[in-house]
């Protein structure tokens, strides 16, 4: 397949993937913490190199993604590519889940790869209980909240660990 050439550059098409991006697990107490960051939609890609060089910049879309405040209403998501991360709502899902969406605007150049794009982001937070002396459910979105508050709030910040880039997402435009 030959990307259509623009000068000196080759520009791709990124589909992000319909699985998470990147993600972590942190054990607290008597809580388990897994958290999931998803971002659909495309990415363009503009590289004077190859594409083995814009799937290697790729890879550094979800590179350095951090998560502060995981015990507030609108926990801070930021990543070293200086992606802006805008959230519109969140949604609790009875009884341990609560996923917050929003836009994520991204524009970086990376080894000669720029990367561009508009994508929809959904970071999901589930908790859930370790030990045997586990309350009644309630699945109310107070009651998730006063649930695990306290774990949450300790956490400070979580590193997210990055997904493998799909090859097959990248084509030529």
């Amino acid at each position: 397949m030959v990307a259509a050439e623009t000068g000196d550059a080759v520009t791709f098409r990124y589909r992000l993937p319909t699985t998470p991006l990147a993600s972590a697990a942190v054990e607290i107490g008597h809580v388990a913490v897994t958290v999931d960051l998803r971002l659909s939609g495309d990415l363009d890609v503009l590289a004077t190199a190859d594409r083995t060089h814009a799937l290697t910049a790729l890879r550094t879309v979800a590179k350095g993604l951090m998560i502060r405040g995981l015990g507030s209403p609108a926990p801070s998501v930021s990543a070293s590519g200086g992606h802006r991360f805008t959230q519109r709502h969140h949604d609790f899902r009875a009884p341990n889940t609560v996923t917050f969406a929003g836009d994520c605007a991204i524009d970086f150049t990376h080894d000669a790869v720029t990367i561009r794009g508009e994508a929809d982001y959904a970071l999901a937070v589930t908790a859930l209980p370790t030990d045997d002396h586990t309350p009644a459910e309630d699945t109310t979105e107070r009651g998730w909240f006063l649930r695990h508050e306290k774990e949450l709030a300790s956490i400070g910040m979580v590193l997210l660990v990055a997904a493998p880039v799909t090859p097959g997402r990248l084509t030529a435009r």
